[in-house]
């Protein structure tokens, strides 16, 4: 009776034992499982965190590509409009620099009769207010543009700027044609006239023909008070004696610009784009 007695208290014992480590293994799996939970919330939000983090610098990127992708757009835009009469001023101006130092143009200021004479100094004249025109008209396209770091317009600005000092500079060249830079921006201002048939994507401005050039020549003399010195170098070339460097500069970086704006030569083969040897550039 006693050892009866004795099995089933043992045994009740070992069902206690075993219910209480049941309870108690079952709420250190509960609370493992809750703290297993906790870690992967952890984990799940720390991946979100950094998901969302790369989305938004991914955005970024995207977004500062499509700007510069607009504004380099926005630029083309504006430059393709002024690139054909740009081009033809510039490369108008460069041959009658070279037939002026190469191919004995000057001679007409020699031996020519008054018209031929007046021919020359007028259109040389008309000229180099011509490409002036078309480099303020091309300033004014793009002055509320932000140029940025793009890369066409940054060569742009550096062949053109080269241009406006070899006419401004009395330290590097030398010769006739010293134009100051605001004289510059002045002559190309005279020079242009809103354009009647303007619209939407078009030039807003023109130049200014030939004979209204000539007219205003005559005729008006605030006109042609901002062309008396120039008119004076082009009659002296008639005797060679002026220093070359500047024309001989000009004459070379206009070409740089042509070879810039006519890339692939189209407009103007490589046949007709013979350069002043230099001499100091």
């Amino acid at each position: 009776m006693n050892v009866q007695l004795t099995v089933t208290a043992i045994s009740a014992a070992v069902a206690l034992a075993s219910i209480l480590l049941s309870a108690r293994t079952a709420k250190s799996n509960t609370k493992f499982k809750a703290d297993l939970e906790r870690q992967n919330d952890g984990f799940r939000a720390e991946l979100q965190r950094k998901n969302d983090e790369f989305q938004a610098r991914l955005e970024d990127e995207l977004q500062q590509r499509r700007d510069q992708a607009g504004k380099a757009a926005r630029v083309e835009e504006v430059m393709s409009r002024y690139r054909d009469p740009l081009l033809s001023a510039a490369f108008e101006l460069q041959s009658r620099i070279y037939n002026f130092l190469l191919r004995g143009f000057a001679g007409y200021l020699r031996s020519g009769d008054e018209n031929e004479k007046s021919y020359v100094v007028n259109s040389t004249l008309f000229l180099f207010a011509q490409y002036l025109a078309w480099t303020e008209a091309l300033r004014r396209g793009v002055q509320f543009l932000d140029l940025g770091d793009i890369e066409r317009s940054r060569e742009l600005a550096d062949r053109l700027e080269r241009i406006r000092a070899a006419f401004s500079t009395d330290t590097d060249l030398h010769g006739p044609f010293r134009i100051f830079r605001t004289e510059q921006r002045a002559i190309g201002e005279l020079m242009l006239e809103p354009s009647p048939a303007a619209q939407s994507g078009d030039v807003p401005w023109q130049c200014i023909g030939y004979a209204v050039f000539c007219s205003n020549i005559e005729q008006r003399q605030t006109f042609a008070s901002w062309f008396t010195r120039l008119d004076g170098e082009v009659r002296a070339l008639a005797s060679m004696e002026p220093s070359r460097e500047r024309l001989t500069a000009l004459q070379n970086r206009l070409m740089d610009l042509i070879d810039f704006l006519d890339d692939p030569p189209l407009r103007f083969p490589m046949k007709s784009r013979s350069r002043i040897p230099l001499t100091h550039d």
